[in-house]
């Protein structure tokens, strides 16, 4: 079995490729110096021949264009060069929750690339597994970027304040790192029953954002200071009800991690 990986340096990337060392799975990733994901000429090397290419690659807030860029032409450039010299592998998709949300050009990007794989499918032999993935968070998230847990342990460890917008009732379903990477490496040994399949990867709990402080007040052992901007109007988040129980059905993954070990792995590794 070979494996390419893109996004190998990411947060969550970095966490699949522990995964994989520890199985003693070989895997080749994506060299900037070598390759360029908009160039599917320069893929040649990454994927030629490989079982499975796990597309981890991703740009989630920023310029709008240059997300749309990796986002988008980024996975039709790697399914371009996949079905030209990989012909019968298996793409490996990190997905978001938020592909559901009317009012994100993330999720919108990220629904593009699954129906991009989709059509790939269809017209090729490659297979596609599409993770549609919940709020991550982990040691080594990076705050104001990766997550909101990330960003709040980072403030909390250097003695800032913690702003929240709107009361803190709003809910998120909340996935630990190593549990996504853990249902990457099961989808690596599934073989699809169709051409492409979709899979929600949660936790299949919502918690509030009050409720996640009070939990890292517990586990940090600080009474750190919370100011809550209700003047400003909290993003409704209308994903309720997820499951995780296809990939239970289909892959025998469960989230492993309680939230509040999770939590206090978090702030550990800030303290470090």
């Amino acid at each position: 079995m070979t494996i390419a990986i893109t996004g190998a340096e990411g947060f969550l990337g970095k966490a699949v490729v522990n995964c994989l060392r520890a199985k003693k799975i070989p895997y080749t990733i994506f060299d900037f110096k070598k390759h360029n994901l908009l160039k599917p000429k320069t893929l040649k090397s990454l994927v030629s021949d490989k079982d499975i290419i796990i597309h981890l690659a991703a740009i989630n807030r920023g310029d709008n264009i240059e997300l749309c860029k990796t986002n988008i032409l980024g996975t039709i450039s790697l399914l371009e060069a996949a079905a030209k010299y990989a012909p019968s592998s298996k793409i490996i998709f990190a997905s978001t929750f938020q592909v559901y949300l009317k009012n994100s050009l993330y999720g919108l990007s990220k629904k593009t690339g699954e129906d991009l794989i989709i059509q790939y499918t269809k017209k090729t032999n490659l297979k596609g597994i599409i993770f549609r993935i919940s709020n991550i968070y982990g040691p080594g998230g990076k705050p104001f970027y990766n997550s909101v847990i990330a960003t709040f342990a980072h403030l909390i460890k250097t003695g800032k304040e913690l702003r929240v917008n709107g009361n803190g009732s709003q809910k998120r379903d909340y996935l630990y790192v190593d549990d996504v990477a853990d249902a990457i490496i099961k989808a690596v040994h599934y073989t699809p029953k169709n051409p492409a399949e979709i899979f929600d990867i949660c936790s299949g709990k919502e918690t509030s954002l009050n409720s996640i402080l009070k939990i890292l007040k517990e586990v940090s052992g600080k009474n750190f200071k919370v100011e809550y901007n209700k003047d400003v109007k909290e993003n409704r988040w209308p994903i309720s009800n997820k499951t995780f129980n296809k990939a239970t059905e289909f892959l025998n993954w469960k989230p492993k991690m309680p939230l509040s070990k999770g939590l206090k792995n978090v702030m550990n590794f800030y303290e470090d």
